[in-house]
């Protein structure tokens, strides 16, 4: 099993164990580059599970969705990116 599946499954397992106390949602925009202008959206969830409370931010686009840091400068834009240009190389 590969790291990125690994991971993934871990946000998976961790995620059905716990209960959404909270959660906004953001809008957001690309700046620069080719998918300049394209709208996505950023959910930031406080999850409350047996070892107590933490958050969980993932960027949303057309259903499918990538965890980010949202503190790490750039993180969840890059992140929008890499999902975006997935979402466009899967559906040409």
């Amino acid at each position: 099993m590969s790291l990125k599946t690994l991971s993934i499954s871990a946000a998976f397992i961790l995620s059905a164990c716990a209960n959404v106390v909270e959660e906004t949602r953001t809008q957001a925009v690309l700046d620069g580059g080719f998918f300049d202008g394209e709208p996505y959206e950023i959910r930031t969830r406080l999850m409350e599970g047996p070892n107590g409370t933490y958050e969980q931010t993932r960027v949303v686009y057309k259903g499918f969705a990538r965890t980010c840091i949202r503190d790490s400068p750039n993180d969840c834009e890059s992140k929008a990116r890499n999902l975006i240009n997935e979402y466009d190389e899967l559906i040409f």
